[in-house]
C-alpha cells in the first residue's frame, strides 16, 4: 500500500482526494507555459486579447500570469504598440543550451570545414544535433547567393524529417523506436522508415527534397564521435531548382572528404 491509500472501515482500499492547493498550482505552471509558447517565429508581438484568444484564458487570467512573467523578465511590453514579446530571460536560458561544452568543441570542430563546404557548394550549410525526438540548427553559415535558403540558429525539427532528421535517426535504434512510437507506425509505416533509413546507412548521406521547408532541398551527413556514435548532422541546403540531385552528387566526394576530417578530429576511427 502507498502512502496515497486509506483503509475504508470495510477493508476495501479508497484513495485520497487530490490536494487543491496542487492542483491549482500544476494548473498555473501549465497555463503560463500555454503562455509562453504563443509566440511563433511570424508573430514576434502578440497584443493581451491574441494571447488570451490563444491560450484559451481570460484577460485578468492572462494579464495576472503576463505580470508574473514580466516581472522575472521573461516578457517584455512595448508600451507604444501594447504589445508583449519574449524578454531576455528566454535568450539567457537559450544560451545555456546553445553553449553547452560539448557542443563548444563540436561547433569549434566543424566550423572551418563548414566554411569551406559553403566555398565548394555555394549553398547553406549547417550542423545539426539531436535533442529527443528533435533535432536543433547550433550553428549555420549561410549562402551567400542572392537567392537563398536558411534554418536559422536555435530551430528545432521533428525527426526523422528532412536529410539531418534521416541522418540522426539511421545510426541510432534508440532515436528510431522513439519516433516510431511518437508517430503511432503502422507495420507498413515502421518497415518502409527502417528501409529508408537503412539506404542512409549504405549510402553514408541524405538527401530530402521539400520536406521542412518548401521550395529547398538538402543534403546531409553524419559526424561521428570516438564511440561511432553519431554526434551531428551536417546539413547543405538550397533553392530545390538549383541545389539538385545532380549538382550534390558532382560535389560529393569533396564533401565527403570534409565531413571525414571533422569526424576524424572528433576522435572517430575507422
Amino acid at each position: 500500500m502507498t502512502n496515497r491509500d486509506i483503509i475504508a472501515p470495510s477493508g476495501q482500499t479508497t484513495f485520497k482526494k487530490p490536494d487543491p492547493n496542487l492542483e491549482r498550482g500544476s494548473q498555473a505552471v501549465h497555463r503560463v507555459l500555454r503562455i509562453l509558447l504563443c509566440w511563433k517565429e511570424q508573430d514576434s508581438t502578440l497584443s493581451l486579447t491574441e494571447i488570451a484568444q490563444r491560450t484559451g484564458l481570460t484577460l485578468p487570467t492572462a494579464h495576472r500570469m503576463i505580470k508574473a512573467l514580466q516581472g522575472e523578465g521573461f516578457v517584455v511590453h512595448d508600451k507604444i504598440s501594447g504589445k508583449y514579446a519574449l524578454g531576455p530571460t528566454i535568450l539567457d536560458l537559450a544560451r545555456v543550451l546553445l553553449q553547452r561544452s560539448d557542443q563548444d568543441e563540436l561547433v569549434v570542430t566543424a566550423i572551418p570545414h563548414l566554411e569551406r563546404m559553403r566555398e565548394i557548394t555555394g549553398e547553406t550549410v549547417g550542423l545539426h544535433i539531436p535533442m529527443g525526438d528533435l533535432r536543433m540548427c547550433v550553428a549555420e553559415l549561410v549562402s551567400r547567393r542572392t537567392i537563398r535558403t536558411a534554418t536559422g540558429v536555435g530551430r528545432t525539427f521533428p525527426l526523422p524529417g528532412g536529410a539531418s532528421g534521416q541522418i540522426l535517426t539511421a545510426w541510432s535504434q534508440e532515436r528510431l523506436e522513439l519516433v516510431e512510437k511518437l508517430i503511432g507506425a503502422s507495420k507498413e509505416r515502421r518497415l518502409e522508415l527502417q528501409e529508408r533509413l537503412a539506404n542512409v546507412r549504405k549510402n553514408g548521406y541524405a538527401i530530402s527534397e521539400g520536406e521542412t521547408i518548401p521550395g529547398a532541398s538538402a543534403l546531409a551527413f553524419p559526424l561521428f564521435g570516438p564511440n561511432k556514435d553519431v554526434r551531428a548532422a551536417v546539413n547543405i541546403t538550397g533553392p530545390d531548382q538549383r541545389w539538385t540531385r545532380d549538382a550534390m552528387m558532382s560535389h560529393l566526394p569533396a564533401l565527403v572528404e570534409e565531413v571525414s576530417y571533422v569526424s576524424e578530429q572528433l576522435g572517430y576511427r575507422r
